[in-house]
């Protein structure tokens, strides 16, 4: 019996469908961290899939892994919804969040050279020009992107996709609470002593100052529960 292959390659097809699903994704996670789509908002199947013009298959996969990240919440007969922020699961991920990244950065500041140094320096320029502008979107991804650094440059294969991954319970709140205050401003500040202690190659000062810093966020988590309610589960 002679295999009939199909018309178009089947290596072609599996790269076209893979990158369908990780692109909407990728367009439901920024929406959900960016709270384009807010806490508790119904997200309809039908009506995503006509906005970003693909079949109901790849967003059903797409939230799915989403529900995987605690990001959304399934019920079934009732509906999908963009998940409200619970104190004890983002408790969960800030302990988790601490013990990985000041284990990465202790190995970062053993490790740093000239080339990695330049990188977070650059991340560091850039976040005080968006910090100036009073560009919220453009520091927030300079941020997400320094801690990315920090990651790549611990040396260990797929660190910074785990820690990316874990953090998705308190990317919101990051995300939110730089509009509050002066937050924006001292986000950066804690940078800058999280990079010295890198450049000295002094790791006990770089993991404490890591640590206080992601801590911060711990400390402003009440007050926006207190302001703005709606946002969490009861």
């Amino acid at each position: 019996m002679q295999l009939r292959l199909p018309n178009r390659d089947f290596k072609e097809q599996k790269v076209v469908s893979v990158t369908r699903k990780d692109q909407v994704y990728s367009i439901l996670r920024q929406a959900i961290i960016s709270s384009q789509l807010a806490p508790g908002e119904a997200i309809r199947k039908e009506l995503v899939a006509a906005q970003l013009g693909v079949s109901r298959t790849p967003v059903s996969d797409a939230i799915n892994r989403l529900a995987d990240e605690g990001l959304v919440e399934i019920y079934p007969q009732t509906g999908t919804f963009v998940a409200r922020l619970w104190l004890d699961k983002i408790e969960t991920a800030q302990f988790v969040r601490v013990a990985l990244e000041t284990a990465a950065i202790r190995r970062t500041a053993e490790r740093a050279n000239p080339e990695a140094l330049g990188r977070f320096r650059q991340n560091l320029e850039d976040q005080r020009k968006a910090a100036n502008s009073r560009d919220f979107e453009q520091f927030y991804e300079l941020d997400e992107a320094l801690h990315d650094l920090i990651c790549d440059a611990a040396g260990l294969v797929g660190l910074r996709e785990i820690a990316s991954k874990e953090r998705s319970q308190i990317d919101r709140v990051r995300r939110l609470l730089l509009h509050y205050e002066a937050r924006m401003v001292e986000t950066l500040a804690e940078h800058e002593a999280i990079i010295s202690a890198i450049a000295d190659k002094d790791a006990d000062r770089a993991a404490a100052t890591m640590e206080a810093h992601i801590a911060q966020m711990g400390k402003m988590l009440l007050h926006l529960k207190i302001k703005r309610p709606e946002l969490f589960g009861s």
